[in-house]
């Protein structure tokens, strides 16, 4: 992303500008010379702010980017104005009210490095998350479970001209369409049998701000069709209520599944004016360090990943998860806990060993379980079973660490040296291979 200047920009500080999302400042006198540079950099997406004497001149650059399909976001300096959108395209605000042009900036960076990563994936999400924050278009966020839908539309608000107002979020999974009905629309005193007092909706409770929507397509289609006529025509009446009330609001709505398949046709091409797809952690595991090391440090521990052991980041991208980032968050817990002191100014004391150890050894269970599930054979057969391949699996590996050395071996085993040499002959260890010998009757391979 690309950032242009046209008027006495000449304060800017750029130099003392430190984030890695704007690739370039350039800063120009004349309308003319933009025109010229962004249709040569027409592939990149480009922010411009136009001093107050140029700001007849939006329009025309507004009009120019449409023509020629440049992403772009065009920022005015109107003296006193808060931010607001203009028109479509066209943000007007005072810009020594935020601090200035550079200051404006760097928040707006700020927020978008809560998407924590080095993947192309995540640089190009948060160019899109700053374009789509400058615009009233809804919003359909879709992935899996746990890839951090909420946080894309928190963090679109926090960027956005509604920032001032509310953010409310409502799950729809498991409400029964009373209730969700009361919680958007909210209800006059008497409406219904509970309705002791008056209750008003996230509709209204959201007026000038976002309401983000998850899993809406668990919504009935009676639902979905009066949520449809408040997004027509901005207005609704709360449950019990024959007055009208009018509402601004910009909507955001996301789900885990398919959309056209859960969601009526009208009710999507209008929730979905704008689109964002997150892609599950597993398809973009670059990111895992970084997203370690944003939890570590809202935990205030000094430890990062690349303090970990080797088994540790290796445990960390190896795993699937399933779970995304939410699992990914919930691991880094569990590792906190074997923290101490994370405040001290000394090195935190934490044993990455056993949290490696403890990771692996819940993932093993969980396969394995689900693997036997279909079996008719006892539990003791396979238990046995599993016992002997770790057995001679582990004792083959740390043999193998200790150069053969048995007495080595047997110590860090804390077994005794017989039951080594016991082990070797039992399950058939050869040193020379470093591998087990296998036989045709062999039974203990899972």
């Amino acid at each position: 992303m690309k950032t242009f200047f046209i008027g006495d920009f000449g304060m800017l500080k750029l130099k003392d500008y430190t984030g890695d999302l704007v690739e370039r400042f350039s800063v120009y006198d004349k309308i003319e010379s933009v025109f010229e540079t962004l249709i040569a950099e027409k592939n990149d997406k480009f922010l411009i702010f136009l001093d107050r004497e140029y700001a007849n001149d939006a329009q025309k650059l507004k009009d120019f980017t449409i023509a020629n399909r440049i992403p772009s976001r065009i920022f005015i300096n109107v003296p006193k104005a808060n931010l607001s959108i203009k028109s479509s395209r066209i943000i007007s605000f005072d810009f020594d009210l935020y601090g200035g042009v550079a200051e404006f900036i760097s928040n707006i960076e700020a927020q978008t490095y809560r998407l924590s990563g080095i993947s192309n994936f995540i640089r190009q999400l948060r160019e899109d998350v700053i374009f789509l924050s400058f615009s009233n278009s809804n919003l359909f966020v879709s992935g899996e479970t746990g890839t951090g839908k909420s946080l894309v539309t928190q963090i679109i608000h926090l960027i956005s001209h509604r920032r001032e107002n509310r953010f409310l979020e409502l799950n729809c999974v498991n409400m029964p369409e009373d209730l969700l009905e009361s919680e958007l629309f909210g209800h006059t005193k008497g409406a219904f049998t509970s309705a002791y007092s008056e209750k008003r909706g996230l509709l209204e409770e959201a007026n000038n701000g976002t309401l983000f929507l998850d899993e809406i397509g668990e919504m009935s289609h009676h639902m979905q069709s009066k949520l449809l006529r408040v997004i027509d025509t901005k207005k609704f009446m709360p449950i019990g209520s024959n007055k009208e009330i009018n509402v601004d609001v910009r909507f955001c709505a996301a789900t885990n599944q398919n959309p056209q398949l859960r969601l009526r046709e009208d009710l999507f091409q209008r929730i979905s004016e704008a689109k964002i797809e997150m892609i599950p952690l597993r398809e973009r595991k670059e990111d895992i360090p970084s997203i370690v090391d944003f939890f570590l440090l809202s935990s205030n521990y000094k430890i990062r990943f690349k303090d970990f052991p080797e088994e540790v980041k290796h445990a960390f991208m190896a795993h699937k998860y399933p779970g995304n980032i939410r699992e990914l968050r919930n691991i880094v817990a569990r590792f906190v806990e074997f923290s101490e002191s994370p405040n001290s100014e000394n090195i935190p004391k934490y044993d990455p060993n056993a949290f490696a150890k403890q990771e692996l050894t819940e993932r093993f269970v969980a396969s394995m379980t689900d693997l036997y599930m279909g079996q008719i054979e006892p539990l003791e057969t396979v238990i046995k079973r599993i016992r002997a391949r770790l057995e001679s699996e582990i004792t083959r590996r740390v043999l193998n660490s200790c150069g053969w050395d048995k007495n080595l071996a047997a110590k860090k085993l804390s077994l005794s040296r017989k039951t080594i040499d016991n082990m070797i002959k039992k399950y058939n260890l050869d040193k020379r291979k470093g591998r087990t010998t296998k036989k045709a009757d062999d039974k203990s391979t899972v």
